[in-house]
């Protein structure tokens, strides 16, 4: 019988598990499928148009519902955000009160010009031939487009936050595998200096191995240019909201370079997870893939060996790093030791194990943060005070946003004058006249989204209301 040692290491944390909003599943949830969140140029010149999956609670009155990103895993080749992981951990998020986006990102990478499949790997299937890349900057340049992406998606929903009612000051982001290298990416990258030298102008990718073509690995026509990158921040929905986050989730993933942890900046908590037994993503320090190498087909002779894979830094030796830091984030690391991996080689130990209490660690780390910044979903809907626009009183208008009704509450409600609500376009929806001191403006029947309510030829300014 196998035997794991857990080993949970706490490093400055003090979260209360006292703490209950934010950490049980007290909603249901309802979601909003295939969003474009933008268009980008992929590995080979192509252009990739990237959605992401909106996944909010319903049943609750908080305007101000924190906001959490999630990044499917794959190797930078494969996956999407209906992954079931992605899937899963989206849904927890959202009976405990989150919005959760999970989003895709650009994927693929140009692919090495010496490949040969050994038929005994043919034979069993579990190579992946696609794997194989032109050399080690592919997969750092794969990383930063995924960044690029993600970094974008956070905006994108920051942006919206009107019609999501979602605390733009309380973002999260969580990712699995290639997905925990991205999310630690988009966290802790925040100047151009950190731009991995890669990641620029470099030569041409070589002419890839015919023998991928019957795998589908190589683009037909094929572009094996490797222009500059851009920005650190990408180009995707840039103006009023940035990219930072609050906290970062990485289940199984890793950085490679500890240095992007040792940065002036407001560091968000952090959350890992990660097992001994991971030859995919090694828990301290290897070549990705590199644990196959010598601990599965080293030992068989059935596939070729991987290559041309970076070092990259898991989950015990950013602990470890974390130690040696001044300025360490917050961070609670769950760790599972166990190296017996050869009964599983490929499976055992790059998977998440136990889900929900994964869901349910990170999202008690997270509240507290969340807890801090005065978030609370019984005062997160604030009181609107509709301004004159010369000196005078003001109209209170509340909740907002607003889900059957918006109270309208003012001394000056004694006088009658008319009231307009319109959409993005003008078109007016409901008019009427104010004649008492308060007011219930019924919005039931109207559709999610942003309205505008007026009071013409009064001295009041328009202001923006969301139906939720």
């Amino acid at each position: 019988m196998k035997v794991f040692k857990l080993l949970i290491f706490i490093l400055f944390s003090h979260f209360s598990f006292a703490q209950t909003v934010y950490t049980e599943n007290t909603f249901s949830y309802d979601s909003l499928m295939r969003v474009n969140y933008g268009n980008a140029i992929n590995f080979n010149g192509e252009l990739d148009s990237l959605f992401l999956n909106i996944y909010k609670p319903t049943g609750d009155d908080n305007c101000k519902r924190p906001l959490v990103v999630l990044v499917h895993g794959g190797a930078w080749l494969a996956g999407s955000n209906d992954d079931q992981n992605i899937r899963y951990m989206a849904r927890e998020f959202a009976k405990k009160g989150y919005v959760a986006a999970s989003i895709t990102y650009r994927l693929g990478s140009h692919k090495t010009s010496n490949y040969t499949m050994y038929a005994g790997c043919a034979a069993l299937n579990v190579s992946e031939p696609c794997a194989y890349q032109a050399d080690t900057a592919e997969i750092i340049r794969a990383n930063y487009r995924g960044m690029q992406d993600a970094k974008g998606a956070v905006r994108f929903m920051k942006n919206r936050n009107l019609l999501d009612s979602t605390d733009v000051n309380n973002t999260y982001i969580v990712g699995e595998s290639a997905g925990g290298f991205i999310a630690l990416s988009v966290a802790f990258t925040q100047n151009e200096a950190q731009k991995h030298p890669s990641c620029g102008a470099i030569a041409d990718a070589p002419n890839p191995s015919s023998n991928l073509n019957p795998f589908g690995c190589i683009p037909n026509p094929l572009n094996r240019s490797r222009p500059d990158l851009g920005s650190v921040h990408g180009d995707l929905n840039l103006g009023e909201h940035d990219a930072s986050v609050k906290g970062v989730g990485n289940i199984y993933g890793g950085v490679f370079d500890l240095e992007i942890f040792n940065q002036e900046m407001e560091k968000p908590v952090v959350y890992m997870f990660h097992q001994g037994s991971d030859v995919v993503v090694d828990w301290k320090r290897n070549r990705l893939l590199g644990r196959i190498n010598w601990e599965c087909y080293a030992q068989t002779n059935i596939c070729q060996q991987y290559y041309h894979t970076p070092y990259a830094y898991g989950s015990e030796s950013i602990r470890a790093y974390f130690e040696t830091l001044e300025n360490a984030p917050t961070s609670q690391f769950e760790i599972i030791e166990n190296r017996n991996y050869m009964s599983d080689c490929f499976a055992n130990g790059h998977s998440i194990l136990n889900r929900a209490l994964r869901v349910q660690n990170m999202t008690n780390l997270f509240a507290e943060k969340i807890a801090e910044s005065g978030n609370h979903p019984s005062t997160n809907c604030e009181t609107v005070n509709i301004s004159k626009l010369q000196k005078g009183t003001e109209i209170k208008l509340y909740p907002n946003p607003g889900k059957d009704f918006i109270m309208l509450d003012n001394k000056d409600f004694s006088q009658s004058f008319p009231f307009l609500l319109t959409d993005f376009s003008g078109r007016v929806l409901k008019s009427g006249t104010i004649t008492n001191k308060q007011i219930q403006l019924d919005i039931n029947d109207l559709a999610k989204g942003i309205y505008f309510l007026s009071f013409p030829n009064q001295e009041y300014k328009t202001v923006r209301i969301v139906k939720q």
